[in-house]
């Protein structure tokens, strides 16, 4: 039985859950702002409240912190902590917090809303401890239905089991699909290649660009070796059929390749796993991921915003392949310079003489232009795909409007930039390329 199973009555909405005891604290080795109780409300996937109410022992400090919040508002250490504990004395962390505050003769009444829900619990010990995430996955989405298909190990005498163990950088990842619930559970152990407190954010990354969709983990589990473990329930936003045709994976391959699919997970996640920035592993999105939310999030918008974040993206995309600054190989450098230290010579006008010196040094870079030519010449894009990108680019970032309605020559353009914002990602992660099928985008 996994520690989430119990801890998974708090994810359930709406629900009230009284707490006898309460208290919001300040700051590291400060005094607590209040002492009371309240309850916490699960309103929604992405919404945590709570009331708290008490009397503060000192109304003066009370007033002082919240003033300090407000002059440091930039500062999210200044903001304050929730701390419940129910009536067996087992405590609780709501994440930070800003309240808003009702004086009272009889209390104070404190309400806000919370980032998360964390809780401790006990296991066995292991030799190296685990994470496990938890997805809701809606029912109605095609995505149950593939998942129902795709977890799943074939068993010798009887039924597949909804269990799939995948190898990604020399360790185990297993996903269990509970076709009843619809809840998709990723675990591995832990290991050098995915440490704790990373990896329960980096399992999910994947997801979210194969799907299109803003997939995060319902439910935590972060296991330490001796046993204990830290249990956390996370805002999840809800689904959109708006962004499916942006998904990475989509089409009839969907439905007929298993192995194709875990293959690109396996890649994804690699990538995501091994990057690293100046301090160490990436504790926030990857920017492959974060690209691709961003164009998961701008299809709720208008079709110029669609068109302006697809552009952006891809050009993001381009510059993990060729960044900026790289020199091409196709440019005569000697000659350049020599070009360069002949306008250097020329004894007039100060201002075009530099403008012409940069007009000849950005020659001889790799621009996103020219980096889609050689991603055309290398079949990675089609033609077809960075004409797209150069119609849009050149209107949409000048002011030029997309026209709001659908007609098939925008839509062509726009399911253009779709496809070559999927070929890029394949590249940066090292997926082999497939050819991209037709896809239909929806009016809208």
């Amino acid at each position: 039985m996994s520690l989430l199973d119990d801890f998974s009555r708090f994810a359930e909405f709406p629900a009230t859950h009284p707490f006898p005891r309460m208290w919001l604290m300040a700051g590291d080795h400060e005094p607590h702002l209040v002492v009371g109780s309240g309850e916490l409300r699960i309103v929604s996937p992405t919404r945590f409240e709570y009331t708290l109410v008490g009397v503060p022992e000192n109304p003066g400090y009370v007033i002082e912190q919240m003033r300090r919040q407000r002059d440091n508002r930039y500062d999210g250490l200044k903001r304050f902590r929730l701390v419940l504990e129910d009536a067996d004395g087992k405590e609780y962390s709501g994440g930070w917090t800003v309240p808003r505050i009702d004086t009272g003769a009889e209390g104070w009444s404190f309400e806000g809303v919370g980032e998360s829900l964390i809780g401790d619990g006990q296991t066995e010990p292991s030799p190296s401890g685990s994470t496990e995430a938890r997805f809701d996955i809606p029912k109605d989405h095609h995505v149950s239905l593939m998942l129902a298909r795709f977890v799943s190990t074939p068993q010798e005498a009887g039924r597949p089991v909804p269990r799939y163990e995948l190898e990604v950088l020399g360790e185990t990842v297993t996903f269990v699909f509970d076709s009843h619930a619809s809840t998709l559970t990723i675990s591995t152990p832990a290991s050098e290649a995915f440490p704790l407190t990373y990896t329960e954010n980096w399992l999910g990354e994947p997801l979210r660009i194969l799907f299109g969709q803003l997939i995060f983990p319902r439910l935590v589990a972060r296991i330490f070796k001796e046993g204990s473990a830290m249990l956390s329930v996370r805002r999840s936003p809800s689904w959109s059929p708006d962004s499916d045709w942006t998904a990475l994976w989509m089409g009839g391959r969907a439905e007929r390749d298993k192995a194709d699919f875990w293959a690109l997970y396996a890649k994804l996640l690699a990538h995501i796993a091994t990057a690293r920035t100046d301090e160490g592993p990436n504790f926030e999105a990857n920017p492959v991921t974060h690209f691709h939310e961003e164009v998961i999030q701008a299809v709720r918008g208008s079709r110029w915003v669609w068109a302006m974040t697809l552009a952006s993206s891809i050009e993001g995309l381009v510059t993990m392949l060729y960044p900026r600054n790289s020199r091409r190989d196709d440019i005569d450098m000697e000659a350049s310079t020599a070009l360069i230290c002949h306008i250097r010579a020329w004894s007039g006008n100060h201002a075009l003489k530099e403008a012409a010196i940069r007009a000849v040094q950005r020659t001889a870079e790799v621009t996103v232009a020219v980096a889609l030519r050689t991603l055309v010449a290398q079949g990675v894009i089609t033609r077809d795909q960075m004409k797209a990108w150069q119609k849009i680019r050149n209107a949409v970032m000048h002011g030029n409007l997309v026209s709001p309605y659908s007609s098939r020559e925008d839509d062509e353009t726009l399911v253009a930039l779709a496809d070559l914002l999927r070929s890029l990602i394949r590249r940066v992660v090292g997926a082999d390329p497939v050819p991209t099928p037709e896809h239909t985008l929806a009016a809208s």
